[in-house]
């Protein structure tokens, strides 16, 4: 197997950039599943807590919200904006699988959650406090990974915040035929 140096960003150097990723991002774009399984993706803006859970606060009249009612899940990724990358097929990304929980209006944890949307966003994250019609959301990550770069695809720890080992397809990185990649993920 060829070295995490060989494949492009070491370790250590992956971590780094993992642990500013999120810095200027405001958004997130949210992949979800209808009861047929039907697939949506649209984004939202989103705030983190100290403990790495994220928050949209959604419509309640958007299939987002009914999917992730319905099935308490969610898919959320985090990319970098093409206009600053060096390569458009080389996009940076940081994306997890989610447990989607909503919060109800009188949710206790909704004054601290409105207040991480107000600090992030300024005057528009006071949207929070006064869309009677939104909700909440509450994703709980797990099944973590961040790609910066061609052959720099990481899988995270069970924390999120630590890179734990590179991804690289029995040294292949993401150059497995389709017929191996099919095998690998069954």
């Amino acid at each position: 197997m060829k070295s995490e140096k060989a494949m492009g960003i070491s370790k250590e150097k992956a971590q780094k950039e993992l642990d500013v990723f999120l810095n200027n991002i405001k958004s997130v774009i949210l992949s979800t599943v209808d009861k047929n399984g039907e697939p949506f993706a649209s984004y939202s803006p989103f705030v983190e807590d100290e403990e790495g859970n994220f928050y949209v606060f959604i419509s309640t009249a958007v299939k987002h919200s009914h999917n992730m009612y319905t099935t308490g899940k969610a898919h959320i990724l985090f990319i970098e904006d093409e206009s600053n990358t060096a390569h458009i097929y080389g996009r940076r990304r940081l994306y997890f699988n989610a447990k989607a929980e909503k919060f109800e209006p009188e949710d206790e944890r909704f004054e601290k959650i409105a207040t991480l949307f107000e600090k992030k966003l300024g005057d528009q994250g006071a949207l929070v406090r006064s869309m009677v019609d939104s909700r909440i959301y509450k994703l709980t990550p797990y099944n973590g990974n961040i790609v910066l770069g061609f052959g720099a695809a990481y899988k995270l720890d069970k924390s999120n915040k630590k890179i734990e080992t590179q991804r690289t397809m029995k040294g292949k990185a993401h150059s497995l035929t389709h017929e191996e990649g099919l095998k690998e993920h069954a």
